[in-house]
């Protein structure tokens, strides 16, 4: 009996337990949840894999990604899902913050302009005296614009910016005659391109289109948190990790019709078909393993301070502590 019981004890021992997250309760503020940009992060909270890891994640739906950097900083929420951008502009600020597992490999932002205006584009210099649409001030949609402006050798109050959100009341601005042009995210784009109320003027959702603006496909979505949260929660964080690394490979497998099916039914904004369409030009732009190549937040860095003045100071930017990739290269060690 003593040695049956001494082996069962050694199979116990054997089995690898899987580590508990110190916050098994997460709050994520994502801005715009709906969109394709954020899409990954949908997956892995309808396909359960948060709670397979443990988790019990509440996920706070804003405006837009500059809210949710606020409520960050602000301590409301413990991670964002949104644009790596905010990343290194919060490092010019002298404020920290890490991203440690990235959802998408182009900006996947364009600029639309009013079918009013489209015939007399000549051009970003045509921007000028604009009502342009973003997401919210601030966001990686506003910073997009201001990269076009500068390209386009205006400042940045030749055009009226005005925050329009991702979804519906970003259609229902751009469709009301309320804006001349809007830079956002899919499907928002696809849908008011269809509807003929825009035509596309730039992209970045494909990585030719990414090259063409900035001379390389950039980091774009993301997520991201205080150096502190990651230091007080180590398991935590690995575990969020696991499931979007997970929900990626998923979605790199599956086909588009499973996705319709996997997101909420109001994210398809009414039209299914438009929304395969739209998830078929956002598609090669995600990360299939979650990990961040350091000569893309290289050239990401550079692409933000030909316009940033924050990036333009002394200061020193460490680009080596805006991201890492820990928790990323664990969960692929272990992720079939």
């Amino acid at each position: 009996m003593r040695t049956y019981l001494a082996t069962f004890l050694c199979l116990i021992l054997a089995v690898p337990v899987l580590a508990q997250p110190e916050k098994p309760r997460v709050t994520i503020a994502v801005g715009g949840k709906a969109a394709l940009y954020y899409l990954p992060l949908t997956l892995a909270e309808r396909l359960g894999y948060f709670k397979d890891e443990g988790l019990q994640v509440e996920i706070l739906d804003f405006p837009g990604g500059a809210r949710s950097l606020q409520a960050l900083m602000g301590g409301s929420v413990d991670v964002v899902s949104g644009g790596f951008d905010h990343t290194i502009m919060m490092q010019g600020r002298g404020q920290a913050i890490t991203a440690f597992v990235l959802q998408g490999e182009t900006p996947a932002i364009s600029l639309g302009v009013s079918k009013a205006l489209s015939a007399k584009w000549q051009g970003l210099q045509s921007l000028k005296g604009m009502k342009v649409g973003v997401t919210a001030p601030g966001s990686s949609t506003h910073m997009f614009v201001n990269s076009l402006l500068a390209r386009g050798g205006l400042a940045r109050d030749d055009v009226a910016i005005i925050g329009v959100g991702s979804g519906p009341g970003a259609v229902a601005s751009m469709q009301a005659g309320r804006l001349d042009a809007i830079a956002n995210i899919e499907p928002a784009i696809t849908l008011l391109e269809r509807s003929g109320a825009i035509d596309v003027k730039v992209e970045t959702v494909s990585e030719q289109g990414a090259k063409a603006l900035y001379g390389a496909a950039l980091p774009s979505g993301c997520l991201y948190t205080r150096p502190a949260f990651i230091d007080r929660h180590p398991k935590t964080v690995q575990a969020l990790t696991n499931a979007m690394v997970r929900a990626l490979k998923w979605l790199d497998d599956t086909t588009p019709e499973q996705v319709a099916s996997t997101i909420p039914a109001d994210f398809l904004l009414g039209d299914r078909a438009l929304y395969l369409a739209a998830f078929a030009k956002q598609r090669p732009g995600y990360s299939k393993t979650g990990r961040f190549a350091h000569e893309r937040v290289q050239a990401m860095h550079a692409a933000l301070a030909g316009f940033e003045p924050v990036l333009q100071s002394q200061r020193r930017i460490d680009l080596h502590a805006v991201y890492t990739n820990r928790f990323v290269d664990a969960a692929l060690a272990t992720t079939r």
